[in-house]
């Protein structure tokens, strides 16, 4: 393309140097000049254009190589991608399993759990009711308690009260058993004893002190004996008084539970006389019925022929106390 526009111009230059040409063909070569002044500028233009698509092209095809280098790269991105995906999907595929899974056991559990909540609240329920039920007796026994205690320092106050009735009639009774023992001192022990049994004061008076055999009438020794026995009493007004007379099996049932009788009045006469209240005594027979030894010899019958006065103190305080 040079070596042309370089000939071109050397024919327009020969040309004008030639100064025999004739004026038409002056313009006509003026024309032909300009003609090929402007194709070598439109070529020059062309070349300039052709040199910047060539520029044009080679960015272009750098553009592309570009492209295809971040094509590749987004294929490798995106081949990675679709690996990692398929194992996201993988793994989304195996929670998706397992979550199934979780989601069964969840509902199983759910639904045992809460078969079990509302059984711990039925049972809840029936142990409110229990405890309101519980509340209720206590606080019944709480009262009841109350009572109790009431009750149980009322009932010691009556305990103290006996033991003190009862220690009372106790020195009483151990007083009036001295009492009767300094009365009896000049007499015969095998005549007239004193011992005491179960709380009370047994005096055994014989028959040989008090009566001759089969009578009722107190011998003068006896009213002595009982002289002395109703001076203990009247300083022991509280005694209460029993006289109990008894014979051997000598003779009848009859005779011999009239004659006890009949010599346990005599002594009750006798006390009378001697100052004892009669609301105090008691008299009573009891035959043969009550030996002290057997009645096989004559010296045991000699036993069970006695009178015995039997003291008590009075109890009514203490009864009181007991009801």
């Amino acid at each position: 393309m040079k070596i042309n526009k370089l000939l071109i111009v050397a024919v327009v230059t020969a040309t004008f140097a030639t100064s025999c040409v004739s004026t038409q063909k002056y313009k006509d070569m003026q024309t032909a000049r300009d003609h090929y002044k402007a194709e070598y500028e439109n070529e020059r233009v062309a070349s300039q254009e052709n040199e910047e698509l060539k520029n044009k092209l080679r960015q272009s095809e750098s553009q592309l190589q570009q492209a295809k280098n971040a094509y590749e790269q987004q294929n490798t991105e995106l081949s990675i991608l679709k690996r990692y995906n398929e194992e996201l999907s993988t793994r989304y595929e195996q929670a998706a399993k397992e979550n199934s899974k979780l989601l069964s056991e969840y509902s199983a559990d759910k639904t045992a759990y809460e078969a079990q909540v509302a059984q711990s609240l039925e049972e809840l329920r029936r142990k409110q009711l229990q405890l309101e039920g519980l509340e209720g007796a206590i606080g019944d026994q709480n009262a009841s308690l109350e009572n109790m205690k009431v009750n149980l320092m009322t009932r010691e106050q009556r305990v103290a009260e006996l033991e003190r009735l009862v220690a009372e009639k106790q020195a009483q009774m151990d007083g009036l058993r001295n009492s009767l023992n300094a009365a009896f001192h000049g007499f015969n022990a095998t005549d007239l004893s004193v011992e005491e049994r179960n709380g009370k004061i047994y005096v055994s008076l014989s028959q040989n002190l008090l009566f001759k055999s089969g009578s009722d009438k107190v011998d003068p020794k006896g009213v002595e004996a009982l002289g002395q026995l109703a001076k203990a009493l009247n300083d022991n007004p509280n005694i209460e008084i029993i006289v109990e007379g008894h014979t051997d099996n000598t003779g009848g049932v009859d005779y011999n539970w009239n004659l006890s009788v009949s010599r346990a009045t005599s002594v009750v006469k006798i006390l009378a006389l001697n100052g004892v209240l009669p609301n105090r005594m008691i008299a009573s027979g009891r035959g043969m019925h009550h030996p002290i030894v057997p009645n096989d010899t004559e010296a045991n019958k000699a036993k069970n022929r006695r009178t015995e006065i039997i003291l008590s103190p009075n109890l009514d305080k203490i009864l009181e106390l007991t009801k």
